[in-house]
């Protein structure tokens, strides 16, 4: 294992931390570097080979700091997307009438601005505006056999 710190350092990092998980990271590699095997580690903290190995690797590659969770999303965080950007794209809705998916407004939005935002992120801003609303495409009875309708519905109420 790579002497990143020295046990007391690694004690007063568990001690700072606020990462219950990296806590308990923490612990063990303390556990090790005291000369515990790692056999005893993983009955000590109840958890597998597997993990203790990840654990040790994630320090020696990275010391104290690689072992905190991981909360995931991305590194530069959220984009912060012009407000201005919906709100001419709702101009657009309302001046061209119709129904605008939220993948055709995306491609608007890449048309005219330039600008590549997620779907889900076009649904929720334009939904923010509060004019418009989500729709989803429905089946359209009518359409269907008549025939296998009739037949589905005597079947639905047979006890």
């Amino acid at each position: 294992m790579k002497e990143h710190h020295t046990a007391e350092q690694l004690q007063k990092f568990c001690k700072d931390s606020k990462d219950e998980a990296q806590k308990t990271r923490l612990r063990a590699i303390i556990n090790i570097k005291k000369g515990k095997s790692r056999s005893e580690v993983i009955e000590l903290f109840d958890i597998n080979r597997d993990t203790v190995t990840n654990w040790v690797n994630t320090y020696n590659e990275k010391g104290a700091e690689g072992l905190k969770t991981n909360l995931g999303g991305r590194k530069e965080g959220n984009p912060k997307w012009d407000k201005d950007i919906f709100e001419k794209l709702g101009k657009e809705i309302d001046a061209k009438k119709g129904y605008w998916s939220a993948p055709k407004m995306q491609r608007w939005i890449l048309k005219e601005k330039k600008e590549n935002i997620p779907e889900q992120t076009v649904w929720y801003h334009m939904h923010e505006l509060e004019s418009y609303t989500y729709k989803s495409a429905r089946p359209h009875p009518i359409l269907g056999n008549k025939e296998e309708q009739a037949s589905f519905k005597k079947r639905a109420y047979r006890v």
